[in-house]
């Protein structure tokens, strides 16, 4: 009995990163498509910062990029589509303020990472600040 419940512990607590995981990846890309290109420098800070989240260094580095290349398809098949798929992932986290919070954080180092955060990238942070429940002005996020 008590393997079974700490299988199912473990089962519980792949699914909440899952969608850590997943949230992560979707508002990262959403702010990364906003200014029209998904740049090298976007994706390379958003698999660092993955990797250096201990609740997400389970997910091999395959898997993540199965994600990425995935949202990145959807966005440019039909941005409107894809955006509400990945809207639907940021919502299965708002519940959390601490992975709200690291979603949003995330986020912001992306749109950073390319040296300054562009109009169209801030428009996607207080819109997904808003959506997770993050004042976005607390991180000098601001329209």
């Amino acid at each position: 009995m008590f393997g079974f419940g700490k299988n199912l512990f473990k089962s519980a607590k792949r699914v909440a990163n899952q969608n850590t995981l997943e949230a992560i990846i979707a508002g990262s890309m959403l702010v990364a498509a906003a200014d029209g290109e998904i740049e090298r420098k976007e994706l390379e800070k958003l698999e660092a910062l993955i990797a250096a989240n201990e609740s997400l260094s389970a997910f091999k580095r395959a898997e993540i990029n199965k994600i990425v290349t995935r949202y990145a398809g959807l966005l440019e098949a039909d941005f409107f589509v894809g955006r509400q798929k990945m809207l639907k992932e940021i919502a299965d986290v708002s519940d959390n303020t601490e992975v709200a919070e690291t979603v949003f954080l995330v986020m912001l180092a992306v749109a950073k990472s390319d040296g300054e955060i562009e109009p169209a990238e801030v428009k996607v942070l207080l819109d997904i600040g808003r959506r997770l429940g993050v004042d976005a002005r607390e991180y000098g996020v601001a329209a």
